[in-house]
């Protein structure tokens, strides 16, 4: 059997979300391939004449769940995995994103390319503001940029120039959530963590991808673009539900106690972390020598 994609979209209340769809679906190599998992996230009435999935509706399974439901992005993102039914390749994106021609078949032949057998691409992919204009064509590679105040990690990218990158992908420390691509398994092996609010995301899933055998890798081109502009109408959860704090605040002491920084013991904060937590393929103390990082010092190498 031909290799399927499933493509796992996390969409607060996004309008653009349609358009990234089509887009996925006309830029394809073997579109009948391809199948969408979508946690559409609303708030009735604004959104009540959207329609989220305009095109090919057999091939995309929908969560819809109304904003007041809505936990973050990692519950968000956990509900779309739900949607997964076995295929070849998960590829994780954002709801405000637009592809190459040929997306699907370059992927495929870029993770081959990685020298792991639990290989992971993902960076940050380029620029565009909607509807479709480019704003840039460069491979970004991660780096941590510092900590805030809570010592979370900051990260940065530099862009280079894809022909610059090499035939091969590197390997990388880092992720971007907007931005994941491996064989199905590593959802299975890396379940996403649904007390993820929003900080900490892409670190401490960094490090639970290492820590369970996955190696990240930086593309060597150009294969999705993302809008990075933060528009005022923009809906965010954080503007609409006036007890979000206590979500982000749960989350941030729950990343401090898996990456070590400040151990919890309240029962809240390290719930289901038997699930969520480290693997034990590599340890903590290896991703940090890795990425040259040390959580608990703020020291980045």
């Amino acid at each position: 059997m031909p290799p399927r994609i499933f493509v796992s979209i996390a969409a607060y209340r996004d309008r653009d979300c349609a358009n990234t769809i089509r887009d996925l679906f006309d830029k394809a190599r073997w579109p009948d391939r391809v199948f969408v998992g979508l946690c559409w996230q609303f708030r009735s009435p604004d959104d009540d004449d959207y329609r989220p999935i305009p095109i090919r509706r057999r091939q995309c399974r929908m969560i819809k769940v109304g904003y007041d439901r809505s936990e973050g992005v990692g519950w968000a993102r956990q509900q779309a995995h739900s949607l997964w039914r076995g295929e070849d390749y998960v590829l994780q994106i954002d709801a405000h994103m637009r592809f190459v021609a040929g997306w699907d078949e370059k992927l495929i032949e870029m993770l081959a390319c990685c020298s792991s057998a639990q290989p992971i691409l993902s960076n940050y992919p380029a620029a565009f503001t909607p509807p479709d204009r480019i704003d840039s064509h460069v491979v970004s590679v991660i780096y941590a940029a510092g900590f805030d105040d809570d010592g979370m990690v900051k990260q940065n990218s530099v862009g280079h120039d894809p022909r610059s990158m090499g035939p091969m992908p590197k390997p990388a420390a880092f992720c971007a959530a907007g931005f994941l691509f491996g064989p199905g398994q590593w959802i299975k092996d890396v379940p996403y963590d649904p007390y993820l609010y929003f900080i900490g995301e892409e670190s401490s899933l960094a490090v639970r991808l290492f820590t369970h055998g996955w190696d990240m890798f930086t593309p060597t081109d150009v294969l999705l673009y993302h809008d990075y502009n933060d528009r005022p109408e923009r809906p965010r959860h954080w503007r609409d539900r006036q007890d979000w704090s206590r979500f982000n605040s749960r989350s941030i002491a729950r990343v401090r106690h898996l990456l070590a920084i400040e151990p919890s013991s309240d029962p809240d904060v390290v719930k289901d972390l038997d699930r969520y937590g480290l693997g034990d393929r590599r340890s903590l103390t290896d991703y940090q020598s890795f990425a040259l990082i040390d959580f608990r010092e703020k020291t980045i190498g």
